[in-house]
């Protein structure tokens, strides 16, 4: 059954509030651009070399390309989020799509934040949710609320750096839809490592095509670009 927001408003309306989804040639789905200048842990990582955020895809190719364009919208969204229609404008635009990517660039700016995704999700039931963050403690903050994260929605804890398998946090180990996802330079690496499943878009001209693993939670590791 599918639950009505609150506040029904159109395509246009909703883009108004949102910003706009945005598209990338890999997803099956839309997902939502932030700017990675925002990125709390992810820009204390850039500064590290040899850090998967050091060298991150969202700051190169297409990014960097159309950043005249691509910025001023990505900032756009992140002021967005604060509007009190925001959720309802979100679940507008999803509307009835049954996957959804969050974040392809940027990530979590606080717990609130993380509260209006999960009432996304909760307002499309019949669509499911992948979102990959490295603000592990704001999922460690919702865990302390009580809650639980919607069954349509799953959590990837991101690797800080290439070939280095991440540990669920203790305080985090057990909660449902919560698992990681890893980077590896190598097929060797990927292997000693125990990484996980490695993501076949590379074999499928950079594309995901039909797989939709990263929407389970099977540990996945991505190839370092």
């Amino acid at each position: 059954m599918k639950i009505i927001p609150i506040h029904p408003m159109n395509k246009a309306a909703a883009k108004s509030i949102n910003g706009g989804l945005t598209s990338t040639s890999k997803m099956p789905c839309k997902s939502y651009s932030l700017p990675t200048e925002a990125c709390i842990t992810g820009f204390k990582m850039a500064q590290i070399p040899g850090s998967i955020c050091a060298s991150c895809y969202a700051d190169k190719g297409f990014y960097k390309m159309y950043a005249n364009t691509v910025k001023p919208s990505q900032f756009a969204r992140l002021d967005s989020i604060d509007n009190p229609l925001w959720v309802d404008s979100m679940v507008n635009s999803i509307g009835s799509d049954e996957y959804f990517r969050w974040h392809d660039s940027g990530d979590l700016q606080s717990l609130a934040h993380f509260e209006k995704i999960v009432a996304v999700a909760q307002l499309t039931p019949n669509c499911k949710h992948w979102l990959p963050t490295r603000e592990y403690a704001i999922i460690k903050a919702y865990k302390a609320t009580g809650k639980k994260i919607p069954k349509n929605l799953i959590v990837r804890l991101s690797a800080m750096y290439p070939d280095k398998k991440v540990v669920i946090p203790g305080s985090l180990q057990g909660f449902a839809n919560v698992t990681t996802s890893n980077v590896h330079t190598s097929i060797e690496s990927l292997e000693v490592n125990q990484l996980g499943q490695a993501c076949i878009a590379p074999k499928q001209n950079g594309e995901c095509g039909s797989c939709r693993s990263c929407w389970s939670t099977v540990e996945v590791s991505y190839s370092m670009h």
